[in-house]
């Protein structure tokens, strides 16, 4: 029998970040680019999906999905607190070998001329929706949040959902171009490399007791009572929540509205 490959082999491609190194002011910013095209004949490659990936304290996670265009290019908008470093992902196809980017962006955050404001008086630069974590040090502020005794594992799913604000809320989707509640919390955990069931109830279910004065970044936020777990969303600090609210809304951050609400920790 032969082997199809050896008929039709694969092209090698070549992926790599336009503008790998960066220099930006803590939360301006900036945009990012990747270029793809086959490795032999320099052709773009259009249409093909490619992951962006962060570097975070325990490696690399992959917080979203672009599409180049017909000049085989790609690009989002980025704004970090802290210096950050991205990568690209390029999964192949029938046609194509997979790839990993030849070189890593870093954006490097220099210091602001201006005096810098007191921890207190920032909250609501910290409230940000697309704000970066320090990927170097869990004692350092991350998205949306002040509590620096959060977990490593609460500050990446707090960051990770913060890079999907303003994405559709659509009852039953998973992501990762629009999500309902309980589909934004699997979705960003499973990045996490933490296996979550699907609804709300089930993560309640699946998730360890917490009270309420106990929470930290990264929990659960269930609304309802057993048997009936009705919302949920992401704890962030400071009394807020990333939450994919309802239909005709987004991702968002936004205050946790009563007092009336149980708190579930991943493990």
């Amino acid at each position: 029998m032969i082997d199809q490959t050896e008929l039709h082999p694969k092209s090698d491609v070549a992926l790599k970040v336009t503008n790998p190194d960066v220099s930006v002011r803590a939360d301006q910013p900036v945009e990012m680019g990747f270029s793809l095209q086959d490795e032999q004949t320099h052709t773009p490659l259009a249409n093909q999906l490619i992951k962006v990936q962060v570097k975070l304290p325990d490696g690399w996670a992959t917080f979203k999905h672009l599409y180049t265009n017909d000049q085989g290019f790609a690009s989002y908008t980025a704004k970090v607190l802290t210096t950050t470093q991205i990568t690209a992902v390029f999964d192949g196809t029938d046609a194509l070998r997979s790839a990993h980017s030849a070189n890593v962006g870093t954006m490097t955050v220099i210091p602001d001329p201006t005096p810098a404001l007191p921890a207190q008086a920032s909250r609501s630069t910290v409230r940000s929706a697309l704000q970066v974590p320090d990927t170097t040090s869990t004692n350092s502020a991350s998205a949306g949040t002040t509590d620096a005794t959060a977990s490593s594992l609460g500050q990446r799913a707090v960051y990770l959902a913060s890079q999907q604000a303003g994405k559709p809320y659509v009852y039953g989707a998973e992501g990762p171009y629009s999500f309902d509640c309980s589909g934004l919390v699997q979705y960003v955990f499973k990045q996490l490399g933490r296996s979550l069931p699907r609804t709300a109830e089930e993560q309640y279910a699946a998730t360890t007791r917490i009270s309420q004065y106990n929470k930290q970044i990264g929990d659960l936020i269930f609304f309802g009572e057993p048997g009936n777990i009705y919302h949920e969303g992401i704890y962030a600090g400071d009394g807020m929540i990333w939450v994919a609210p309802k239909s005709g809304d987004v991702v968002k951050l936004e205050s946790i509205w009563t007092t009336s609400y149980s708190v579930g920790r991943v493990s």
